[in-house]
This record gives structure tokens, sequence and C-alpha cells, in this order.
């Protein structure tokens, strides 16, 4: 409040008065001019001058920095809402949060038993809010567990929504662990009906004990990165291999040919150098190939016969691609190929599910137009994973050819309308927890910065991890909670008790 609020000046008037009072401030009689014209005293006309500077130098000293300048009291509020946020939004301790309020607010000083306090605080809160969900739509969900310093936290994530419906710290990972995470959500609601995880016996048993009827997926995500894990190795010994015989090769072109007795036992090391080398190019060629295998048998459309696969088609090939492995006689690839076997039937699921949906959209625009609106798809997506340059053309060119096939048939309104229906029903088929092991990376760093978990800080993470906005994906620009009860969220914060200060208002 200025001086000037004593006056019976009009508001017009006062701001006048105050702007004479800076433009005249160092022109000699100005003031007094100022004074006998609206009436007010020399000291009122200088206070009001030394306020409207003050608001203008505030105002254009902003601008310098980009934009009008805020100015927020720090009151207990915002005190609060900063702790919360630093405390999960990055995998912050409570002494990096206490040297950071420090910086953020100067001359704040808030002890480190205040801030621990105040995250108790939230802890219990986000506990009661996330007891308090409706996890009616969750039908599909995944399952995993990773480890804080040997404590298993097990998860569960709603395929459809991306909602993080499960998040404990447990003592052990078997099944009454799972079947008490599970059991808690059916408490709220949850009736999963599609489960999608990893080989973890716990998690099968669990499910069984909770949910007898639904169907036990496995994870195709595991499935590729065994095979690409197994495929590393392999290619590792092939370039040693190379290297070993160009080695050999350098050791015998030293050797002078008179010395016959050094040069025989060159050539035989040489020679067991290239047959070596052969034999580790034409393991891992014939890994690549089998692999390859894999990978389209979890594909819902064959590229080469554009027909979609049957779940004894899809069956069929990985035990083939598994023969082929175990074949290459290595112990990592024979684990591998036990490993493939026994998953095969919780891979085939996923196409078993989907295969009907797909027929039933041939009905309206026939099983070839949907088979080349798979292949599309698939196609998008395989661009999508950075290929090489050379398998990028090819892959263009293919696509190119599946999408003017298509409008060869439909014409353009009715293949853009069938590719929509044909992505919806791939979205659904529920074959990967990819986010479940998204969830996992987003967690993990939480967990090596904090040394340890506690129940009450995986409750604040897992409201936050489902109140938060999206940045990416297709949910992008929503909340998991928005995704699945259609209620908006434009403060995390305040859905847990902390809105905004008073003083932004």
């Amino acid at each position: 409040m200025t001086v000037l609020q004593r006056t019976d000046l009009t508001t017009s008037q006062k701001i006048q008065c105050a702007a004479a009072a800076v433009v005249g401030q160092h022109t000699h009689g100005a003031k007094t001019a100022v004074s006998e014209t609206y009436g007010v005293s020399r000291p009122t006309v200088y206070a009001a001058g030394a306020t409207a500077e003050s608001v203008l130098r505030t105002h254009f000293e902003a601008s310098l920095l980009g934009g009008p300048g805020v100015t927020v009291r720090v009151d207990d509020a915002q005190l609060r809402r900063a702790v919360v946020a630093l405390r999960v939004v990055a995998p912050n301790a409570i002494r990096p949060i206490e040297d950071l309020l420090a910086l953020l607010y100067p001359g704040v000083k808030v002890s480190y038993g205040t801030i621990q306090a105040m995250l108790v605080e939230a802890e219990a809160r986000a506990g009661r809010f996330n007891a308090q969900a409706s996890l009616d739509g969750v039908k599909a969900g995944a399952l995993d567990e990773l480890f804080s310093q040997g404590e298993p936290v097990l998860a569960g994530v709603d395929l459809d929504s991306g909602y993080l419906f499960g998040l404990s710290l447990s003592a052990t990972r078997d099944a009454g662990a799972w079947a008490g995470v599970l059991g808690a959500g059916r408490e709220q609601g949850l009736s999963l009906e599609v489960v999608v995880k990893d080989a973890a016996r716990g998690i099968a048993a669990g499910v069984r004990e909770v949910f007898p009827d639904a169907e036990q997926r496995d994870d195709c995500f595991h499935v590729l990165y065994e095979l690409n894990r197994v495929r590393g190795k392999l290619e590792r010994r092939a370039f040693a291999a190379i290297e070993r015989e160009g080695e050999a090769l350098g050791r015998l072109g030293k050797i002078r040919a008179r010395d016959k007795t050094h040069r025989r036992k060159a050539k035989c090391a040489l020679s067991k150098a290239r047959r070596q080398c052969a034999e580790a190019i034409e393991r891992f060629d014939a890994f690549e190939a089998a692999m390859d295998t894999v990978r389209g048998a979890l594909e819902c459309v064959a590229l080469a016969s554009g027909e979609l696969h049957r779940p004894e088609h899809v069956e069929a090939l990985i035990a083939q691609a598994a023969g082929r492995i175990d074949s290459l006689a290595t112990c990592e690839c024979t684990k591998l190929a036990r490993y493939l076997r026994n998953r095969v039937p919780g891979l085939v699921l996923a196409q078993k599910s989907v295969l009907p949906r797909l027929e039933a959209l041939g009905e309206r625009w026939s099983i070839p137009a949907v088979s080349l609106g798979c292949m599309c798809w698939y196609l998008v997506r395989a661009l999508k994973g950075h290929p090489t340059p050379a398998r990028r053309r090819a892959l263009s060119g293919h696509l190119l050819g599946a999408y003017g096939a298509l409008q060869g048939r439909l014409g353009a309104a009715a293949s853009a309308e069938m590719l929509d229906a044909v992505e919806a029903v791939l979205h659904q088929r529920h074959r990967a927890s990819s986010a479940i092991e998204g969830f996992n990376a987003a967690l993990r760093p939480y967990l090596y910065v904090h040394k340890g978990a506690t129940q009450g800080f995986l409750d604040l993470f897992r409201a936050y991890f489902n109140l938060r906005t999206r940045r990416w994906g297709r949910h992008k620009g929503t909340s998991a909670h928005q995704s699945l009860t259609g209620q908006p969220v434009h403060d995390w914060l305040t859905w847990l008790g902390y809105p905004p200060s008073p003083a932004l208002a």
C-alpha cells in the first residue's frame, strides 16, 4: 500500500500523480508542482515516486530475465509442496532436500527432522489415497518384482491405462506374498482376467490363488531379452574368432620361408583358427535366423505369406526355433532352448486371444485386407526401432507395397478406418510387460539413492506415478488416474492434500 491510498484521489489521479512524481524526480520544482496540482504534501509525492519507480524497476528487470516477475511468499503450504515434490519428482534423499530448500528459498532454513515429519505425513496421505482408489476398471495387468537391498518389491500395472495398482515391499516373493498384494487389490475392485508375467513361479501361484480364472500369459519381452543376450555373446565370440584368425595369419607372415618347423606349426594354428572362425560365424548366423523366426512368430501376421498367424502355427515356429538353437550345442543355447520350450504355451495365448477379433474385422473388410493392415502396423513399428539404413530401405519399400495393396482393395477412406480398427485390436493383445518394465526403470534410481525402500515411500511414489501427467507415449498429456477413472488431474499435489499456497491467489 502507498501513502496515496490515504488520500481522497481517484485511482486514475493516483496513477497520474505517481507517474508525474517519477518523471519529474530530477527536475527542479517538479515535486512542488505535483504537490500543488494534486493537493498532497511533498513527502507524499516523494514516497509515491519511490514506490512507482520500484514497481517499474521490478517489472523491467524481470522482463530481462525472460518474463514477468512472480513473488511467492514461502509459507507453510508452499514449503510442504516443495518438500513432497522434491522427494518424488527426482530421486532425492532428505539431506539433499534440506540443501535444495536453502538454495530455492534464500533465507529459509528447514531442519532434517522437520522435512522427515512432512514426508511421513505425505506418505500417510498417499497411503490413504491409494487405498481408496477404485480398481474396477483393471482387467489386464502385468506383474513383476525388483529388489531393494535384497528385499523384493512387488508391483502390478494395468496394461490398458498404465495405472499402478499394486506396489508392496515384501519379505519374500513367493505365492503367499503375491496373494497378499493381489488380495488387497481385489478388495478395491481389482478383477484380473489377463495377467502377463515372466517365468517367476511365485507370481503364477499367487495369481492362481486369488484369480483362478485369469489367463496367465508369458511375457514376450523377456523372451526377446534372453534371445538378444545370447545373440550378443555369440556375436562377441565370432568377432574374437575373426581377430584370432587375423593374428594367426600375421604370425605366419613373419616367419621366414626356410624356417620349415615354425611355418608348419603356424600353418596348423592358422588352419585351426580359420575352422573355429567359420564355426563361430556359422553358429551366430544360425542363431540369428532362429531368432528372426521367434520374432516373426510373436507377430500376428506372417510377413512372407501375408497370412494371419494361427496359435498352432506360432507354437510350431517357436518349437522349431528352439530346436535349431539347441542344436548349436553351447551351454547358453541349450539353456535358452529349454526356456523357449517351457514358455511356448504361455506365448501362444496372446495370438489365440487376438485372432478371433481380427477375424471379426475380416467379416467387414475381408481377411486379406485385415492381414495387410496388420502387416502395415508391424512394419511401422519396425521402422520406429531405428533399423540400419539398408533395412530401413527394405522395410519402407515393403510398407509402401502393403499400403498400396490395401488401398487398392478398399480405397483410401476405408483403408484408414480399417487401420484404426486393427490398431485398437493390437493395443489390447497384451503380450508384453513393457509397462511394468518401464515402471521398474523409473523406480530403480530412487531405490539406489535411498539405499533401500520403505512402504511409506512406495505409497507416495505410487500416488505420484498415477497422478502425474505423462509426457510421452500413447497416453501423452493424461495421467494414469485419468485414463482409469476419467477424472482429469491438473495438480497431483492438490489431490494429495497439498494445494498451492494462498499467496499465489
